[in-house]
């Protein structure tokens, strides 16, 4: 079982042109099963394609060495995407606008969200991930073009990694069981 990464990608820009990004990332009505699609959901396939000649089924020890393990979905994924799942849990009432929020799987996309900076060069992604190990493996990101603008990259389970999950997870200390230790200079979990 993966640990779940919450990602929080931001478009700013022209609003034609960010209609435009929303558009061409969209999650297509004839892909999804149950999952949401439409304005507001990302489908990492829009961005850098899976080939038709990667093995889709099933993935077992046979299958990687009758197809060569980065002629399977896994690998691929992890190789061209950063993580081994497309964007997942996308109904999430925090999207709205120029915001989209969705999960991955262990890692973050940066790799993704830059070659998006380069197809739209004209608009700013501030692209933020966490993960639900809270002030682990998490960072913030703004691209344009081919250039990272900004990086900021905490320090694990520093005060300033805690308030960076604070502002992706839109939520206060309490909310995921955390408060303010004076000692430390740094959050804990607490007791409640």
């Amino acid at each position: 079982m993966p640990n779940h990464i919450t990602n929080r990608l931001k478009i700013n820009g022209d609003q034609k042109e960010i209609n435009e990004v929303l558009e061409f990332i969209k999650i297509d009505k004839s892909q999804c099963g149950d999952e949401i699609e439409g304005i507001g959901t990302i489908d990492f396939n829009k961005i850098t394609p899976m080939p038709k000649w990667v093995h889709r089924g099933n993935l077992t020890k046979e299958d990687e060495l009758k197809y060569g393990a980065e002629y399977c979905w896994y690998e691929w994924c992890c190789n061209n995407w950063g993580t081994k799942w497309n964007a997942y849990d996308q109904k999430d009432i925090r999207t709205k606008d120029n915001v989209i929020y969705f999960k991955t799987a262990w890692n973050n996309v940066l790799v993704l969200m830059q070659k998006l900076a380069r197809i739209f060069p004209n608009i700013e992604f501030e692209y933020s991930y966490c993960s639900e190990d809270y002030g682990c493996n998490l960072g913030k990101y703004v691209l344009k073009d081919t250039e990272i603008i900004n990086s900021y990259l905490p320090q694990e389970r520093s005060k300033e990694a805690f308030e960076l999950v604070f502002d992706i997870e839109c939520c206060k200390p309490e909310d995921i069981y955390l408060e303010f230790d004076t000692e430390s200079g740094t959050y804990i979990y607490n007791e409640y």
